[in-house]
């Protein structure tokens, strides 16, 4: 029976009896100083709720730290039968990409087993939790939000981390325990001691206890132990002991000597107890040792198979002497590594004590090997933390001696799993430092490869400055002949070397050889990253089907192997080549192959590639409402990956999408403060600036600024890769516009050989359409017109298949050329609706707007000039009959307004100063006026079906104007003073237009 806690206990009743009857689960804490009562409001809780019909898993998460990683949630899911989850074998070559999978197959596992009763799962004391332990309990908590599952955890909040551990779990309910008020602490203590406190006693026993239930018990064991408990033998001038620590102290004093002794060893041991290796370490009998825990037990210092209470055997530890512990450690250390070797136990427990004694001044050797060996197996287990955590006490007993250096680049790789790459970084820099003084080519590759990226890396941090004379130094030192350390160094470097002044012939030889060795060596993860890299060196437009064949044997070995990250990888760079070839329907799909496989995953760094790629090719659609969305969970995908690639190339797409649509010149502002975020994101690519810079001064009509642009980039030399198509895309359209013709020359000269290719941004995050449209743009612009009708012709198959606003752009410049260009005429004018895309032309300019109902109403009007059109035609509504209900205002008001304004307008004419009150009332009662009469002046009908279509047609007509002003301020004055609106509509410019269609 709990005493006090009623309020706790009701609030974490009643909240789970919601999840069971809404199936919605949540994450609890309960937090508290040691003693205080957060195991037994746990535990009953667990009885109600189990009382209730709920399925109860419980672990007690142990202090010390011979645990294998996650061994919390393989207690939790062996008592539901799920422990095949945890144990399964996880195939994934990238970490965070394997313990998500293992996340996600014991969020299965937790959801099967809610499946039929609501379910219950208790932590106590989540602070000794291993880190994977605590962060998946912080991934259980999204899933359970359609679960019946309450995962309650217990902690003592005195802890150091304890905040840290809030953050990182994240509870829907918290609750931090205080002490019991003094009747309910007496009555507390009177159920757990037997013993009834003393009147007398009460109010010290509460004071110097703060209200805590196990300190007060503690404290009444031990006066009933030296005979004080009772009223006439309590003396208040003899004080009560100041800790719980004290009063355990006190009360294990009392025990027989030999007893307390095997106590202390069993306490360093660990929180469980192991009466079999107790009796080896400490050289007694099974029998001996068990008859010491019974009387232990009988004293209230041990439960059934572990200490009565975790600050028992805290106290216990503590009592060791240095020397003790050292022999203690060494001994219980041999023993659990005789048991590992015998295939009874795993590595962890036999490091835990190994370490331990080596810590204090014991034998290194075997500490040093079963840290390797217990890290090996956390790795194995996705435990990178634990990982981490031993491979760094090795190396602090470890010594300077010849294993130093695979230590610290297995630390290396272990922390880059574990998400700490400066810890990785530093690693890897003393391993590289050990390689050279000792010679040693093998570790020099290995610190190399990790410190640029991972042993199976394949992203490089192309900032590091570091990274290119560090992988040549470790690929000089191999020695001569295949090996698989020369060729992922081979491979490595071309990567390394992008965006460098290296010269472009060395990347594709450097990754043409990598790729040979690999084939050589037979090695399918050395193959895997060299064709990658391989793919990467040789990105630009002469080698389109080279890196389609590369991906596509990319997917086969990663699908051979399991690798599901190693086929995306594989898919993402077959997207790509695919777009370069103008093979739109073949990018559709496997953009939707690479979702489905990323969408099981829910990773978003690997899942921000497919809502990128959809919102080009809705831009190239001219689906700009999808365009708008995918732009929306792009961001949002960016923000959660934390990845500085995703934010870069969406930015990427937003500028092309802003210069296609012809605002470049009208929103100046935000093109360029896309263009500088975007060179602030990337390394120095002097070349892809000057492009934007020329397209972006062009639209503007800076044209000396655009030529000297030009000129620039025409003394400068582009290296043929996977952005050289693009920028000489720009320069197409930079020089039509600016009229620089050698400037048209050269990128005419560039880009004939490629015809067929599309210019394609970055990873596809926007398209310029196809090279065909940009040859036939600048052989208008030098006068040889049969070879632009062949070039647009060409194009107009490419870009037809590329989509709607594509086509839309390439039908434009075969007749009028790019947004804000001179080869057209300027009376030329333009309404025409592409897809979803408005093209309009206006007095030399175009622009694209989204469809609307507005749009669609001017078309209507424009082709109809000096006509009336009622609104019901626009509304689509002709000949519905008008049910008037009454007038939008009665005569007299309307009289009110009109002698109102008289006055007004009298009080103005005497005004000397101080009108501008009387101003703003005249234009609103003049709006009014407007609003509420027809034609003739007479008051207007309110409840007409013809009023409402007036009032419909009539906003969506000014919304649209208003939207063509924002992109074409010339065009919607005109509009803005041509066109009427009313319950008749039309069109009637001062000069005549001749719209096209």
């Amino acid at each position: 029976m709990l005493v006090g806690r009623v309020a706790e206990l009701r609030e974490l009743h009643e909240a789970a009896a919601r999840t069971a009857a809404e199936r919605r689960g949540w994450v609890g804490l309960v937090g508290g100083e040691p003693g205080i009562g957060k195991t037994r409001l746990a535990a009953a809780c667990a009885a109600r709720l189990a009382a209730d019909g709920f399925r109860t898993a419980w672990v007690t998460c142990p202090e010390d730290r011979g645990a294998p990683p996650f061994w919390v949630w393989g207690q939790l899911l062996d008592q539901l039968g799920a422990g095949a989850a945890l144990r399964g074998e996880t195939v994934a070559a990238d970490p965070e990409l394997a313990r998500f999978l293992l996340f996600e197959a014991v969020s299965a596992a937790v959801r099967d087993a809610a499946a039929s009763r609501p379910l219950l799962l208790v932590m106590d004391d989540v602070q000794w939790a291993d880190p994977g332990s605590r962060r998946l309990l912080g991934v259980i908590r999204g899933a359970l939000a359609t679960l019946p599952v309450v995962a309650l955890g217990t902690y003592r909040d005195t802890e150091p981390a304890a905040d840290a551990l809030c953050a990182e779990v994240g509870p829907d309910r918290h609750l931090v325990l205080g002490g019991l008020a003094p009747d309910e602490l007496a009555a507390a203590v009177a159920m757990a001691t037997g013993s009834a406190v003393p009147d007398a006693l009460q109010a010290g026993l509460h004071a110097r206890t703060a209200g805590n239930p196990y300190f007060a018990a503690e404290t009444v064991r031990l006066l009933r132990a030296e005979g004080r408990l009772d009223a006439s033998a309590w003396r208040p001038a003899e004080p009560l002991p100041g800790t719980v620590r004290a009063v355990l102290e006190r009360r294990l004093a009392r025990l027989p000597a030999p007893d307390a002794e095997l106590l202390r060893v069993a306490a360093l041991l660990g929180d469980e107890l192991d009466p079999p290796l107790l009796a080896e370490v400490t050289g007694q009998t099974l029998a001996a040792v068990a008859a010491v825990l019974a009387t232990a037990g009988a004293a209230r210092v041990v439960s059934r198979d572990r200490f009565a209470h975790p600050l028992v055997r805290e106290v216990l530890d503590a009592q060791l002497r240095p020397e003790e512990r050292a022999r203690v450690h060494a001994r219980a250390g041999a023993l659990l590594a005789g048991r590992y070797r015998a295939g009874s136990a795993g590595p962890a427990a036999a490091a835990r004590h190994l370490l331990a004694a080596a810590q204090l001044g014991g034998e290194t050797g075997a500490a040093v090997e079963f840290a390797r060996l217990a890290a090996a197996d956390a790795v194995l287990r996705l435990g990178y933390e634990d990982a981490v955590r031993l491979l760094s006490a090795a190396l602090a007993v470890a010594g300077h001696d010849s294993g130093r250096g695979e230590l610290l680049c297995a630390l290396g790789e272990a922390a880059l799993a574990a998400g700490d790459p400066d810890l990785a970084r530093t690693a890897y820099a003393e391993a590289a430092g050990l390689a050279r003084r000792a010679g040693s080519a093998e570790l020099l590759a290995a610190a190399a490869l990790g410190v640029t990226g991972g042993q199976g890396g394949f992203e490089v941090d192309l900032r590091d400055p570091d990274r290119v004379p560090m992988l040549t130094e470790a690929l000089e030192a191999q020695p001569g002949g295949d090996s698989s350390a020369r060729a992922a160094l081979l491979g490595r470097l071309s990567l390394a070397l992008a965006f460098t002044e290296a010269a472009p012939e060395r990347r594709e030889a450097l990754s043409a050889e990598a790729v040979a060795m690999a084939r050589r060596l037979c090695d399918p993860a050395v193959l895997t990253a060299a064709l990658a890299a391989r793919s990467d060196a040789v990105s630009g437009p002469d080698h389109v089907a080279e890196r389609r064949a590369a991906a596509a044997e990319i997917i086969q070995l990663a699908r051979a192997g399991g690798d599901r990250a190693g086929e995306l990888l594989g898919r993402r760079l077959l997207v790509v080549a695919l777009a370069e070839a103008g093979e739109w329907s073949a990018v559709d799909a496997e953009i939707s192959s690479y979702a489905r496989l990323a969408g099981d995953l829910a990773q978003p760094r690997l899942t921000w590639y497919v809502p990128l790629w959809r919102g080009t090719r809705a831009l190239m659609r001219g689906d700009l409402a999808i365009a708008d969305e995918c732009a929306r969970e792009l961001g949002e995908l960016a923000g959660r990956a934390g990845s500085v690639n995703a934010r870069l190339l969406g930015l990427v797409q937003r500028f092309v999408r802003t210069v296609s649509e012809g605002h470049a010149g009208s929103h100046a502002d935000e093109p360029a403060g896309d263009f500088a975020a975007i060179v602030s994101l990337i390394p120095d690519d002097p070349q892809a600036a000057g492009c934007a810079h020329a397209l972006l001064h062009a639209h503007r009509g800076q044209l000396a600024e655009a030529r000297a642009d030009l000129d620039r980039m025409m003394a400068a030399k582009m290296p043929r890769d996977g952005e050289w198509l693009p920028k000489y895309a720009q320069v197409a359209v930079a020089a039509v516009l600016a009229g620089h013709r050698s400037a048209a020359e050269l990128a005419y000269q560039r880009l004939e050989p490629y015809a067929r290719q599309c210019a394609v941004e970055g990873i596809l995050a926007g398209s310029w359409g196809s090279v065909a449209a940009h040859l036939g743009l600048l052989a208008r612009y030098l006068g040889r017109a049969g070879d632009a009708d062949a070039h647009f012709a060409r194009a107009a198959e490419l870009d037809a298949a590329a989509g709607a606003a594509m086509a839309a752009r390439t039908r434009e410049w075969a007749g009028a050329g790019p947004a804000g260009a001179d080869p057209a005429p300027d009376d030329l004018a333009l309404f025409r609706l592409d897809g979803e895309v408005w093209t309009l032309r206006y007095a030399g300019r175009t622009v694209r707007l989204r469809d609307s109902k507005g749009l669609r109403d001017l078309a209507v009007l424009l082709s109809r000039p000096g006509e009336q059109t009622h609104v019901s035609e626009l509304a689509g509504a002709a000949g519905l009959p008008a049910a008037d209900v009454g007038p939008v205002a009665d005569r007299r008001a309307l009289a009110a307004y009109r002698e109102r304004l008289r006055r007004i307008d009298a009080e103005l004419d005497a005004a000397d100063a101080g009108a501008e009150a009387l101003n703003r009332e005249r234009e609103a009662l003049l709006a009014e006026l407007a609003a509420a009469t027809g034609l003739g002046g007479q008051p207007r009908m309110a409840g007409s079906a013809t009023e409402r279509m007036r009032k419909a047609v009539t906003y969506r007509i000014r919304h649209a104007i208003a939207r063509i002003a924002d992109a074409h301020p010339e065009l919607g004055r005109h509009l803005l003073v041509s066109v009427r609106t009313g319950t008749w509509c039309g069109y009637a410019p001062e000069r005549r237009v001749d719209w096209r269609r």
